[in-house]
């Protein structure tokens, strides 16, 4: 264990020396800074030497604030954008975000495989033949909400609401606001991410004793591990119970 005068002493005396420099200073897992994250002063022009280059060559990059929606986290992301091109080169942890604070799983580095996915579908398709055929037309944003929206209204009109089915993440599942608006029309067809999330590990407890996600006997658990998705960090804790 560290002595924590000499921690203390050691973390002023590095958050004097960025500041002194006019920088951010960000605290971190070690206690001393994340100097790894660029200070948000030179966020507009974030200069690194790109390594794959004989000669060092100099990158430039505005890092903008964005957020990643790989989960329901909603974690924080800095993305960085070449100042000549305006492409988005990579994405890194957000040190200003109060949730994550810089921190972010690898689904969050990750997003930029979505963003340059060549079979990225980029606007509304509209099938045509027979289902399985592979064959669709390009169709406008309006003429795909008229479409989708008058196939609903039909079915409610004609008393089919079973035949409708939605689906959402969990923070719209969570927010309620459209299993409302669903359940009001008669539409009980829901859909979530649980399908690729939760279910594998609901399906193991079932499996395992035939319960679903069953409460934690924290009054006389030994040792509790959790992880909060909105700090980002994961925590032990022994209880009063621990050895």
């Amino acid at each position: 264990m560290r002595d924590p005068k000499q921690l203390a002493a050691r973390v002023s005396a590095a958050r004097q020396a960025v500041e002194a420099r006019g920088e951010t200073f960000y605290p971190g897992a070690s206690r001393i800074h994340l100097a790894a994250f660029p200070p948000k002063e030179r966020w507009d022009d974030w200069v690194e030497v790109d390594a794959r280059t004989p000669d060092r060559r100099e990158r430039h990059y505005m890092l903008v604030p964005t957020t990643c929606f790989n989960c329901e986290s909603a974690c924080g992301l800095l993305a960085y954008v070449d100042r000549d091109g305006l492409e988005v080169r990579k994405l890194e942890g957000n040190p200003e975000h109060p949730g994550s604070r810089g921190r972010n799983c690898a689904k969050g580095p990750a997003t930029l495989n979505q963003v340059n996915d060549p079979e990225r579908i980029l606007y509304p398709l509209r099938r045509v033949g027979p289902r399985g055929g592979g064959q669709w037309e390009r169709i406008t944003w309006d003429q795909a909400l008229d479409d989708i929206g008058g196939r609903i209204r039909k079915a409610l009109v004609e008393g089919r609401q079973k035949e409708v089915m939605y689906h959402l993440g969990r923070p719209g599942h969570e927010l309620v606001y459209l299993q409302r608006v669903f359940h009001a029309w008669g539409i009980d067809g829901h859909n979530s991410h649980t399908n690729v999330c939760s279910a594998s590990a609901r399906a193991g407890y079932a499996f395992w004793h035939g319960m679903d996600r069953p409460s934690p006997d924290h009054a006389n658990a030994v040792l509790e591990m959790t992880r909060h998705r909105l700090v980002g960090f994961q925590q032990l804790r022994i209880t009063e119970h621990g050895v």
